[in-house]
Protein backbone atom coordinates (compact mmCIF):
# COMPACT_ATOMS: atom_id res chain seq x y z
CA UNK A 1 0.00 0.00 0.00
CA UNK A 2 1.50 3.46 -0.95
CA UNK A 3 2.34 5.02 2.38
CA UNK A 4 1.25 9.03 2.88
CA UNK A 5 4.19 10.74 4.34
CA UNK A 6 3.35 14.47 5.60
CA UNK A 7 6.39 16.87 5.11
CA UNK A 8 6.92 19.91 7.81
CA UNK A 9 8.94 22.18 6.08
CA UNK A 10 9.98 23.97 2.35
CA UNK A 11 12.99 24.82 3.09
CA UNK A 12 16.25 22.72 1.38
CA UNK A 13 15.57 19.59 3.71
CA UNK A 14 12.41 19.48 3.30
CA UNK A 15 11.96 19.94 -0.63
CA UNK A 16 14.85 17.37 -0.95
CA UNK A 17 12.48 14.35 1.56
CA UNK A 18 9.94 15.39 -0.40
CA UNK A 19 11.37 14.66 -3.63
CA UNK A 20 13.33 11.11 -2.31
CA UNK A 21 9.93 9.90 -1.01
CA UNK A 22 7.62 11.01 -3.93
CA UNK A 23 10.78 9.40 -6.75
CA UNK A 24 10.19 6.42 -4.28
CA UNK A 25 6.76 6.08 -4.63
CA UNK A 26 4.98 7.74 -1.51
CA UNK A 27 2.09 10.03 -1.40
CA UNK A 28 3.89 13.37 -0.06
CA UNK A 29 2.12 16.33 1.25
CA UNK A 30 4.72 19.10 2.17
CA UNK A 31 3.30 22.08 4.56
CA UNK A 32 4.94 25.33 5.42
CA UNK A 33 3.48 28.67 6.30
CA UNK A 34 5.66 30.51 3.92
CA UNK A 35 6.65 29.21 0.28
CA UNK A 36 9.48 26.74 -1.21
CA UNK A 37 12.72 28.20 -0.17
CA UNK A 38 11.24 31.44 1.40
CA UNK A 39 13.07 30.66 4.74
CA UNK A 40 16.73 30.17 5.93
CA UNK A 41 17.17 28.47 2.68
CA UNK A 42 16.88 31.79 0.63
CA UNK A 43 19.75 33.32 2.22
CA UNK A 44 22.57 31.11 2.35
CA UNK A 45 25.94 31.33 0.89
CA UNK A 46 25.38 28.56 -1.79
CA UNK A 47 28.00 26.57 -0.62
CA UNK A 48 27.77 22.76 -2.01
CA UNK A 49 30.76 21.29 0.51
CA UNK A 50 31.05 17.74 0.41
CA UNK A 51 34.83 18.50 2.12
CA UNK A 52 32.65 20.07 4.78
CA UNK A 53 34.33 17.65 7.58
CA UNK A 54 35.56 20.08 10.00
CA UNK A 55 32.60 21.33 13.10
CA UNK A 56 32.95 24.73 13.91
CA UNK A 57 33.31 23.51 17.53
CA UNK A 58 37.08 22.29 17.40
CA UNK A 59 39.64 22.16 19.73
CA UNK A 60 40.94 25.74 20.38
CA UNK A 61 37.64 27.38 20.28
CA UNK A 62 37.66 27.92 24.12
CA UNK A 63 40.62 30.24 23.40
CA UNK A 64 38.97 31.99 20.73
CA UNK A 65 35.71 32.92 22.43
CA UNK A 66 36.40 35.34 24.98
CA UNK A 67 38.42 37.64 21.94
CA UNK A 68 35.24 36.95 19.98
CA UNK A 69 33.10 38.64 22.49
CA UNK A 70 35.09 41.56 22.96
CA UNK A 71 35.63 42.51 19.15
CA UNK A 72 32.19 43.95 18.11
CA UNK A 73 33.74 43.36 14.46
CA UNK A 74 33.83 39.19 14.99
CA UNK A 75 31.25 36.89 13.54
CA UNK A 76 30.33 35.98 16.97
CA UNK A 77 27.38 38.22 18.54
CA UNK A 78 25.10 37.14 22.06
CA UNK A 79 22.80 39.81 22.73
CA UNK A 80 23.08 40.87 26.47
CA UNK A 81 19.69 39.98 27.10
CA UNK A 82 20.34 36.65 26.14
CA UNK A 83 23.17 35.19 27.51
CA UNK A 84 21.41 33.69 30.06
CA UNK A 85 19.59 31.53 28.20
CA UNK A 86 22.21 31.18 25.43
CA UNK A 87 24.67 29.99 27.98
CA UNK A 88 23.32 26.21 28.58
CA UNK A 89 23.85 26.14 24.61
CA UNK A 90 27.33 27.73 24.29
CA UNK A 91 28.84 25.16 27.11
CA UNK A 92 27.35 22.21 25.64
CA UNK A 93 29.21 23.97 21.84
CA UNK A 94 32.14 24.10 23.98
CA UNK A 95 32.04 20.65 25.26
CA UNK A 96 31.65 19.41 21.29
CA UNK A 97 35.46 20.88 20.49
CA UNK A 98 36.77 18.41 23.18
CA UNK A 99 39.36 16.28 20.42
CA UNK A 100 37.83 13.12 20.64
CA UNK A 101 34.46 14.18 20.13
CA UNK A 102 35.25 16.80 17.66
CA UNK A 103 37.05 13.86 15.03
CA UNK A 104 33.73 11.72 16.11
CA UNK A 105 31.30 14.40 14.71
CA UNK A 106 33.96 15.08 11.76
CA UNK A 107 33.11 11.55 10.53
CA UNK A 108 29.51 12.20 10.72
CA UNK A 109 29.70 14.91 9.03
CA UNK A 110 31.86 13.27 6.10
CA UNK A 111 28.82 9.96 5.87
CA UNK A 112 26.34 13.09 5.68
CA UNK A 113 28.60 15.57 2.72
CA UNK A 114 29.78 12.76 0.89
CA UNK A 115 28.37 12.70 -3.03
CA UNK A 116 26.46 16.38 -2.69
CA UNK A 117 27.09 17.86 -5.89
CA UNK A 118 26.94 14.02 -7.75
CA UNK A 119 23.06 13.95 -5.96
CA UNK A 120 22.46 17.31 -7.25
CA UNK A 121 23.31 16.53 -10.58
CA UNK A 122 20.99 13.41 -10.55
CA UNK A 123 18.18 14.99 -8.96
CA UNK A 124 18.21 18.21 -11.00
CA UNK A 125 18.93 16.63 -14.30
CA UNK A 126 14.89 15.91 -15.38
CA UNK A 127 14.22 19.94 -14.10
CA UNK A 128 16.57 21.25 -17.11
CA UNK A 129 17.97 23.59 -14.41
CA UNK A 130 21.27 22.02 -13.81
CA UNK A 131 23.17 24.83 -13.91
CA UNK A 132 22.13 25.66 -10.60
CA UNK A 133 24.88 23.40 -8.98
CA UNK A 134 28.19 24.11 -10.28
CA UNK A 135 31.35 22.29 -10.22
CA UNK A 136 33.68 25.42 -8.71
CA UNK A 137 35.43 24.55 -6.29
CA UNK A 138 35.90 26.78 -2.89
CA UNK A 139 39.05 28.93 -1.79
CA UNK A 140 39.39 29.91 2.01
CA UNK A 141 41.93 33.38 2.46
CA UNK A 142 43.78 34.66 5.50
CA UNK A 143 45.54 38.21 5.91
CA UNK A 144 47.35 36.13 8.21
CA UNK A 145 50.83 33.52 7.05
CA UNK A 146 49.56 29.91 7.51
CA UNK A 147 46.09 30.63 8.86
CA UNK A 148 43.72 29.93 5.72
CA UNK A 149 45.30 25.76 6.41
CA UNK A 150 43.40 25.52 9.96
CA UNK A 151 44.50 24.10 13.31
CA UNK A 152 46.14 20.76 13.38
CA UNK A 153 43.04 19.46 14.49
CA UNK A 154 41.56 20.82 11.23
CA UNK A 155 44.19 19.24 9.03
CA UNK A 156 44.02 16.14 10.94
CA UNK A 157 40.13 16.21 10.23
CA UNK A 158 40.33 16.72 6.27
CA UNK A 159 43.50 14.28 6.42
CA UNK A 160 41.37 11.42 7.75
CA UNK A 161 38.47 12.09 5.44
CA UNK A 162 40.20 11.90 2.41
CA UNK A 163 39.44 15.76 1.80
CA UNK A 164 41.66 16.76 -1.62
CA UNK A 165 43.00 20.52 -0.37
CA UNK A 166 45.92 23.01 -1.65
CA UNK A 167 47.97 25.20 0.21
CA UNK A 168 48.16 28.55 -2.02
CA UNK A 169 50.25 31.70 -0.87
CA UNK A 170 50.67 35.01 -1.91
CA UNK A 171 50.24 35.34 -5.61
CA UNK A 172 48.97 32.01 -5.86
CA UNK A 173 46.11 33.04 -4.19
CA UNK A 174 45.44 35.63 -7.05
CA UNK A 175 45.84 33.23 -9.69
CA UNK A 176 43.07 31.42 -8.36
CA UNK A 177 40.63 34.69 -7.58
CA UNK A 178 42.07 37.32 -9.58
CA UNK A 179 39.93 40.31 -7.97
CA UNK A 180 40.97 39.34 -4.12
CA UNK A 181 43.07 42.39 -2.42
CA UNK A 182 46.84 41.74 -2.25
CA UNK A 183 47.08 41.79 1.15
CA UNK A 184 45.94 38.22 1.50
CA UNK A 185 48.84 36.26 2.54
CA UNK A 186 47.16 32.71 2.80
CA UNK A 187 44.97 30.31 1.64
CA UNK A 188 43.55 27.33 0.71
CA UNK A 189 42.13 25.84 -2.31
CA UNK A 190 39.37 23.12 -2.17
CA UNK A 191 38.88 22.14 -5.45
CA UNK A 192 35.97 19.30 -4.92
CA UNK A 193 33.78 21.81 -3.44
CA UNK A 194 31.11 23.62 -5.26
CA UNK A 195 28.00 26.34 -5.31
CA UNK A 196 24.43 26.94 -5.83
CA UNK A 197 24.04 30.28 -7.41
CA UNK A 198 20.39 30.89 -6.29
CA UNK A 199 19.72 28.84 -3.41
CA UNK A 200 15.87 29.75 -3.24
CA UNK A 201 15.41 28.51 -7.00
CA UNK A 202 17.57 25.73 -6.29
CA UNK A 203 14.29 24.98 -3.49
CA UNK A 204 11.37 26.19 -5.79
CA UNK A 205 12.73 23.79 -8.07
CA UNK A 206 13.25 20.92 -6.14
CA UNK A 207 9.72 20.94 -4.67
CA UNK A 208 8.65 21.39 -8.19
CA UNK A 209 10.41 18.15 -9.35
CA UNK A 210 8.31 16.55 -6.33
CA UNK A 211 4.86 17.88 -7.36
CA UNK A 212 5.37 16.96 -10.83
CA UNK A 213 6.19 13.17 -9.28
CA UNK A 214 2.47 13.64 -7.52
CA UNK A 215 3.21 15.53 -4.48
CA UNK A 216 1.10 18.26 -2.81
CA UNK A 217 2.32 21.78 -1.46
CA UNK A 218 -0.16 23.48 1.28
CA UNK A 219 0.99 26.87 2.40
CA UNK A 220 -0.61 26.63 5.62
CA UNK A 221 0.74 27.12 9.23
CA UNK A 222 1.19 23.85 11.63
CA UNK A 223 0.03 24.16 15.18
CA UNK A 224 0.50 20.86 16.80
CA UNK A 225 0.85 17.57 15.98
CA UNK A 226 -1.86 14.78 15.63
CA UNK A 227 -1.57 12.08 17.65
CA UNK A 228 -3.53 8.57 18.46
CA UNK A 229 -1.48 7.37 21.77
CA UNK A 230 1.75 8.04 21.29
CA UNK A 231 1.93 7.53 18.26
CA UNK A 232 1.99 10.63 15.88
CA UNK A 233 -0.52 10.31 12.76
CA UNK A 234 -0.54 13.60 11.34
CA UNK A 235 -0.65 17.47 11.90
CA UNK A 236 -3.41 19.96 13.25
CA UNK A 237 -2.63 23.18 11.02
CA UNK A 238 -3.63 26.83 12.62
CA UNK A 239 -7.49 26.77 11.43
CA UNK A 240 -8.09 23.09 13.20
CA UNK A 241 -8.08 20.99 10.13
CA UNK A 242 -6.37 17.71 11.32
CA UNK A 243 -3.78 16.40 7.40
CA UNK A 244 -3.31 12.60 8.48
CA UNK A 245 -0.27 10.66 7.18
CA UNK A 246 1.26 7.28 8.22
CA UNK A 247 4.37 9.12 8.79
CA UNK A 248 5.40 13.05 9.72
CA UNK A 249 8.38 14.37 8.79
CA UNK A 250 9.64 17.26 10.78
CA UNK A 251 11.91 19.30 8.66
CA UNK A 252 11.15 22.42 10.03
CA UNK A 253 14.34 24.05 10.47
CA UNK A 254 14.84 26.46 13.57
CA UNK A 255 11.13 26.08 14.06
CA UNK A 256 11.69 22.42 15.30
CA UNK A 257 11.99 22.64 18.83
CA UNK A 258 8.76 24.29 19.21
CA UNK A 259 6.78 21.58 17.85
CA UNK A 260 8.33 18.87 19.17
CA UNK A 261 7.93 20.34 22.49
CA UNK A 262 4.28 20.01 22.22
CA UNK A 263 5.19 16.42 22.27
CA UNK A 264 7.35 16.79 25.76
CA UNK A 265 10.55 16.53 23.68
CA UNK A 266 13.52 18.91 24.39
CA UNK A 267 16.37 19.42 21.84
CA UNK A 268 19.11 22.23 22.65
CA UNK A 269 17.86 23.75 19.16
CA UNK A 270 19.40 27.11 18.49
CA UNK A 271 18.64 29.84 16.10
CA UNK A 272 21.71 31.07 14.92
CA UNK A 273 21.19 34.00 13.25
CA UNK A 274 23.08 34.62 10.11
CA UNK A 275 22.82 38.13 7.94
CA UNK A 276 23.60 38.69 4.21
CA UNK A 277 24.38 41.56 1.90
CA UNK A 278 23.62 40.66 -1.82
CA UNK A 279 24.78 43.75 -4.37
CA UNK A 280 23.49 43.78 -7.33
CA UNK A 281 25.99 45.59 -9.42
CA UNK A 282 29.06 44.85 -7.17
CA UNK A 283 31.38 46.32 -10.21
CA UNK A 284 33.13 43.20 -10.39
CA UNK A 285 32.12 39.64 -9.69
CA UNK A 286 34.56 37.34 -8.42
CA UNK A 287 34.48 33.54 -9.84
CA UNK A 288 35.09 31.75 -6.61
CA UNK A 289 33.06 31.01 -3.93
CA UNK A 290 35.86 32.50 -0.99
CA UNK A 291 35.64 32.23 2.90
CA UNK A 292 37.74 35.29 4.59
CA UNK A 293 39.04 33.06 7.53
CA UNK A 294 39.74 36.37 9.82
CA UNK A 295 36.34 37.58 10.28
CA UNK A 296 34.08 34.63 9.34
CA UNK A 297 31.93 35.04 5.99
CA UNK A 298 31.51 33.92 2.57
CA UNK A 299 31.79 35.59 -0.49
CA UNK A 300 29.05 33.56 -2.89
CA UNK A 301 29.40 34.65 -6.87
CA UNK A 302 25.25 34.60 -7.72
CA UNK A 303 22.92 34.57 -10.83
CA UNK A 304 21.68 37.89 -8.80
CA UNK A 305 24.98 39.76 -7.74
CA UNK A 306 27.31 39.11 -5.14
CA UNK A 307 26.65 37.94 -2.09
CA UNK A 308 28.27 38.35 1.29
CA UNK A 309 27.09 35.86 4.33
CA UNK A 310 28.07 35.16 8.06
CA UNK A 311 28.06 35.81 11.30
CA UNK A 312 25.92 34.31 13.79
CA UNK A 313 24.05 36.31 16.35
CA UNK A 314 22.77 34.73 18.91
CA UNK A 315 19.56 36.56 20.19
CA UNK A 316 16.31 34.12 20.01
CA UNK A 317 14.03 33.03 17.54
CA UNK A 318 11.58 35.68 17.46
CA UNK A 319 14.20 39.36 18.08
CA UNK A 320 14.35 41.63 15.51
CA UNK A 321 17.44 41.78 13.34
CA UNK A 322 20.34 43.86 14.12
CA UNK A 323 21.03 44.98 10.50
CA UNK A 324 24.46 46.82 11.66
CA UNK A 325 25.38 43.11 11.35
CA UNK A 326 24.65 43.00 7.74
CA UNK A 327 26.51 46.42 6.82
CA UNK A 328 29.51 44.83 9.26
CA UNK A 329 29.56 42.41 6.41
CA UNK A 330 29.57 45.16 3.83
CA UNK A 331 32.46 46.65 5.08
CA UNK A 332 34.19 43.68 5.22
CA UNK A 333 33.28 42.62 1.87
CA UNK A 334 34.65 46.37 0.47
CA UNK A 335 37.79 45.15 2.50
CA UNK A 336 38.36 42.13 0.12
CA UNK A 337 37.70 43.50 -3.01
CA UNK A 338 38.86 46.84 -4.10
CA UNK A 339 36.74 48.95 -6.49
CA UNK A 340 33.79 47.18 -5.19
CA UNK A 341 30.55 48.99 -5.76
CA UNK A 342 27.78 48.85 -3.31
CA UNK A 343 25.23 51.11 -4.67
CA UNK A 344 22.17 48.64 -4.78
CA UNK A 345 22.06 46.21 -2.71
CA UNK A 346 18.97 43.96 -0.32
CA UNK A 347 20.07 42.78 2.97
CA UNK A 348 18.83 39.72 4.86
CA UNK A 349 18.14 37.92 7.98
CA UNK A 350 17.80 34.46 8.97
CA UNK A 351 17.94 31.68 11.22
CA UNK A 352 20.18 28.91 11.65
CA UNK A 353 18.86 25.27 13.30
CA UNK A 354 21.72 25.01 14.90
CA UNK A 355 22.92 22.08 18.06
CA UNK A 356 25.55 22.24 19.95
CA UNK A 357 27.60 19.98 17.85
CA UNK A 358 26.43 21.05 14.64
CA UNK A 359 25.33 17.43 13.53
CA UNK A 360 21.16 17.17 12.96
CA UNK A 361 18.75 15.54 14.20
CA UNK A 362 17.97 12.68 11.60
CA UNK A 363 16.21 9.56 12.94
CA UNK A 364 12.64 8.44 13.85
CA UNK A 365 11.79 9.81 16.92
CA UNK A 366 11.95 6.92 19.70
CA UNK A 367 8.50 6.91 21.27
CA UNK A 368 7.05 8.62 19.08
CA UNK A 369 5.97 6.07 16.40
CA UNK A 370 5.37 7.88 13.03
CA UNK A 371 7.81 10.94 13.23
CA UNK A 372 10.41 10.88 11.53
CA UNK A 373 13.13 14.06 12.74
CA UNK A 374 15.08 15.82 9.76
CA UNK A 375 16.19 19.20 11.00
CA UNK A 376 19.07 21.15 12.72
CA UNK A 377 22.07 20.95 10.00
CA UNK A 378 23.39 24.53 11.31
CA UNK A 379 25.41 26.25 8.11
CA UNK A 380 25.43 23.06 6.37
CA UNK A 381 21.84 22.14 5.55
CA UNK A 382 22.67 22.35 1.25
CA UNK A 383 25.60 20.43 1.75
CA UNK A 384 23.13 17.66 3.60
CA UNK A 385 20.00 17.60 2.04
CA UNK A 386 20.67 15.04 -0.73
CA UNK A 387 21.82 12.51 1.81
CA UNK A 388 19.06 13.81 4.18
CA UNK A 389 16.20 13.02 1.68
CA UNK A 390 17.28 9.72 1.11
CA UNK A 391 17.89 8.60 4.29
CA UNK A 392 14.44 10.18 4.95
CA UNK A 393 13.01 7.71 2.45
CA UNK A 394 14.27 4.98 3.70
CA UNK A 395 13.13 5.52 6.91
CA UNK A 396 9.79 5.96 6.00
CA UNK A 397 9.87 2.72 4.03
CA UNK A 398 11.03 0.87 6.45
CA UNK A 399 14.80 0.36 5.11
CA UNK A 400 18.19 0.36 6.84
CA UNK A 401 19.76 3.92 5.67
CA UNK A 402 22.92 4.02 4.03
CA UNK A 403 24.81 5.51 6.78
CA UNK A 404 24.80 4.69 10.97
CA UNK A 405 22.76 7.48 12.09
CA UNK A 406 23.73 6.70 15.68
CA UNK A 407 25.62 10.69 15.85
CA UNK A 408 22.29 12.11 14.48
CA UNK A 409 20.37 11.13 17.48
CA UNK A 410 18.17 13.38 19.31
CA UNK A 411 18.73 11.88 23.09
CA UNK A 412 22.63 12.33 22.54
CA UNK A 413 22.17 15.19 24.70
CA UNK A 414 20.47 13.63 27.09
CA UNK A 415 22.86 13.80 29.85
CA UNK A 416 22.66 17.78 30.03
CA UNK A 417 19.65 19.62 30.76
CA UNK A 418 18.14 20.47 27.21
CA UNK A 419 15.95 23.80 27.35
Amino acid sequence: MTQRILVIGAGIIGASCALALQRRGCDVTVVDERGPGEGCSFGNAGNISPGSVVPYSVPGSLRKVPRWLLDPQSPLSIRPAYFARFLPWGLRWLAASRREHAMGISEAMRQLHAGALDAYADMLRESGQSSLVRMSGQLYVSRVPGKARGSDAERAMREAAGVRVEPVDGAAIRDIEPTLAPHFQSGLWLPDNGSCVNPQRLVQVLAQLAVQHGAVLMREQVRDFAVDGPRVVGAILADGRVLRADAVVLAAGAWSARLLRRLGIRVPLEAERGYHVTLQAPGILPRIPTTNKDVGFAVAPMEMGLRFAGTAEYAGLDAPPDMRRARLLLAQGRDMFPGLSADAHTAWMGCRPSLPDGLPVLERMAGRPGLIAAFGNSHFGLTAAPRMGSVVASLALGETPEIDLAPFRSDRFSGDRAR
